[in-house]
């Protein structure tokens, strides 16, 4: 039974176009049937590459029983989170608020006026692992709203009442030193819930959440924090070592089940890998600039093949034609979850000789027993070279390092061949203008990183990706109004669904850090064209997406029929919030000196919404760590140390000298037009170790 999912663009949808259930994407035809029939309706919300999506499909959406159930009781919706980030934020509420924790599939139960009243997330089709079966569910709540009306309606208005997301409020700019002090606690409080054995935060299942270690690193580097810079080496190497980064292939998965990166999620997203790259970069690029964040040589090493093998899988498997970024990779294929990715002994020892197939199993850990379903192997980096060629094999002989490389890089490539043979997870084909945004610049920051290891090839063909995918974007992904974009394009130029505040924030990110990295011979004819879609992008952001005078914004436009609320862009999820990232977007705007979009109105609204922020990353650093790292270069990019020669501390913390240094001078703070006293012995102790040496080394 086909239904009417099967001609939308959404490769999600279309995934259950074939379902029984009588599903409807969002929309005034559904909402029309739910209020003439006065049924309530059973919203699902998935993407393409979640595993828990195909299972809860396979075992409840493609069974005819549990489909007549919701078809005679509920108007069924179905909905891409992606192409519907703010449908699924305003409904991920009800779940986090009635069981302390949301993700996909997500269940919602909704009043024909889209009021939810119930939800959840996986289902089974019977009473397990804790929650009730899907047709048990499905009877109770319809029978609820046919004899319980009144009790549905009043839990309805609570937890519409409950969702009411407030914006934060404007505030006065503290003094820089305040604010840093305020951001060193954020960062000792996430150093708090750290895991120093495994890196990361907290328990099993751990996410990359690489917003909160981008602060760390940030204000590591900033504040003198040692340990928080030690924190996010750590992490980086655990993961790169472990199963969620793809040791054959390249590229990161969506997370690991375990504590220890070992087991992941297989769906790859175009958003995690953008993330992570600029994040090794931004590491990798500070150590080579910063004697005391040295890397030691293997772990250098390591972060240069992660950066290289990532941007080789994005390129690869990731790029249209046309040089825009699809989506995402599916964790499943052939109907099993990570069945692409996993090994057995038989399967190597098949394909390599036996020296090959030694080397490879001791240095990916693949054993007998394995460590994943049915006996099979996740790769992770289980030995070093070095202890690889200190053992003898069956034979008893000893391999010197460089046969045991050696045949390790005949294993990689013939077991690459022949994976490349198996049934590829699909590809979810949308392209999603924000997420592209993400993709440029981590690819912007890879290649400088790159550049500088002296891998100048590929840092070559990663900047002209970067370039490509921005040039594409403004050419097919601008909206009707001037400096508008559309939010999600498809294979076929579709561009339907407008633009929110993600795409227009990511977008002028990825145009800052394209102009950061502009090599100079290039300046001439791409700066104008940079500098120009940013200063669009941004103006518009900051007059449409804005809240009311002083408070921060929302993720949509303007409020529409079809939302219960408004949704603000607040919080850190997958993906940094974009008014945390607009925000730093903005004072790096200010920082370059791009006046023509600033009134002394906007300029006072820019550092009163940043000092609104503080109270929300007081009480939660890790939700509010990107807005964190924009307050960061709010109170240093600020900053002015006066002394013979007065120097101002710009961008992500780099050191820059306003006139030549005479010998060591006395510091003075300043922060605008007024300066801190001499005797604030604080503010010199705070800053000395990082400014007396630029000032007297002005290479350095």
């Amino acid at each position: 039974m086909a239904n009417r999912l099967g001609s939308e663009k959404s490769p999600y949808l279309r995934q259950h176009g074939d379902n029984p259930v009588d599903w409807y994407p969002w929309g005034d035809e559904a909402f029309a049937r739910a209020r003439r029939e006065d049924k309530p309706i059973l919203l699902s919300v998935g993407y393409s590459a979640c595993h828990w999506c195909h299972v809860m499909a396979h075992e409840s959406f493609e069974n005819p029983a549990i489909a007549r159930l919701m078809n005679e009781h509920f108007i069924n919706i179905k909905v891409d989170r992606e192409e519907h980030p703010d449908v699924d934020q305003i409904y991920q509420q009800v779940t986090q608020l009635m069981t302390r924790s949301g993700g996909w599939p997500l269940t919602v139960f909704l009043t024909p006026d889209l009021k939810p009243f119930f939800g959840g997330t996986y289902y089974p089709p019977e009473d397990r692992y804790g929650r009730p079966g899907f047709p048990r569910l499905l009877e109770s709540l319809s029978r609820a709203y046919r004899e319980q009306r009144g009790d549905v309606e009043e839990n309805a208005r609570r937890l519409l009442e409950a969702m009411h997301d407030e914006q934060p409020g404007g505030g006065n700019p503290e003094e820089p030193l305040k604010v840093l002090a305020e951001l060193r606690t954020a960062a000792e409080r996430l150093l708090a819930i750290f895991d120093w054995e495994s890196g990361g935060f907290g328990r099993a299942p751990k996410f990359p959440n690489v917003m909160a270690l981008s602060l760390l690193w940030r204000a590591g580097h900033a504040l003198e924090m040692k340990p928080a810079r030690q924190a996010v080496i750590l992490t980086l190497v655990r993961m790169a070592e472990g199963g969620i980064y793809d040791q054959l292939g390249g590229g990161f998965h969506r997370y690991s089940v375990d504590d220890r990166w070992a087991v992941p999620h297989f769906e790859k997203m175009l958003y995690d890998n953008a993330l992570l790259l600029r994040l090794y970069a931004e590491v990798l690029m500070g150590a080579e600039t910063d004697p005391s964040q040295e890397l030691a040589p293997d772990v250098r090493a390591l972060f240069i093949h992660v950066l290289s093998e990532t941007i080789e899988y994005v390129l690869r498997e990731m790029t249209t034609a046309q040089g825009a970024f699809y989506s995402a990779q599916d964790a499943d294929s052939e109907g099993e979850e990570g069945r692409y990715f996993v090994w057995k002994p038989e399967e190597i020892a098949k394909l390599l000789t036996p020296d090959e197939a030694r080397t490879f199993m001791l240095r990916y850990g693949v054993t007998e027993s394995g460590n994943f379903e049915h006996s099979a192997t996740v790769l992770h980096l289980a030995r070093s070279l070095e202890e690889i060629a200190t053992e003898a094999d069956s034979t008893g002989s000893v391999l010197s390092a460089e046969q045991v490389s050696e045949n390790l890089a005949f294993a990689c490539a013939k077991l690459r061949e022949a994976r490349a043979r198996r049934v590829t997870p699909a590809l979810d084909d949308k392209i999603l203008v924000a997420w592209n945004g993400l993709m440029i610049s981590g690819l912007s920051w890879a290649a400088r990183a790159l550049e500088q290891a002296g891998r100048h090839r590929l840092s070559h063909r990663a900047s002209i990706a970067a370039h490509r995918a921005f040039d594409w974007i403004v050419a097919h992904g601008s909206g009707p109004e001037r400096g508008s974009l559309r939010a999600v394009l498809s294979s076929d130029g579709d561009a339907r669904i407008p633009g929110r505040l993600d795409d227009s924030a990511f977008m002028v990110r990825a145009a800052l850090d394209l102009i950061r990295f502009l090599p100079a011979e290039a300046m001439e004819n791409r700066l104008p064209v940079l500098r120009t879609q940013a200063l669009l992008w941004s103006s518009r952001a900051w007059r449409v997406f804005s809240g009311a005078e002083g408070s921060g914004f929302y993720m949509t436009e303007s409020d529409r029929g079809d939302l219960v609320q408004r949704p603000a862009s607040l919080h850190d999820q997958a993906i940094p919030a974009g008014s945390a990232v607009l925000l730093d977007a903005l004072l790096e705007l200010r920082e370059l000196g791009a006046v023509d979009v600033w009134s002394s109105a906007t300029d006072t609204g820019l550092d009163a919404r940043l000092a609104g922020l503080v109270p929300l990353i007081r009480s939660n650093p890790f939700g509010m760590a990107e807005a964190a790292s924009a307050l960061l270069r709010q109170a240093l990019g600020t900053i002015v140390i006066k002394g013979e020669g007065s120097i101002r501390l710009q961008g992500h913390f780099a050191v820059t000298q306003d006139a030549p240094p005479k010998g060591a001078p006395a510091l003075q703070l300043c922060h605008r037009n007024s300066c801190l006293q001499p005797s604030h012995v604080e503010a010199v102790t705070l800053l000395r170790s990082r400014l007396v040496p630029a000032l007297q080394n002005p290479s350095a």
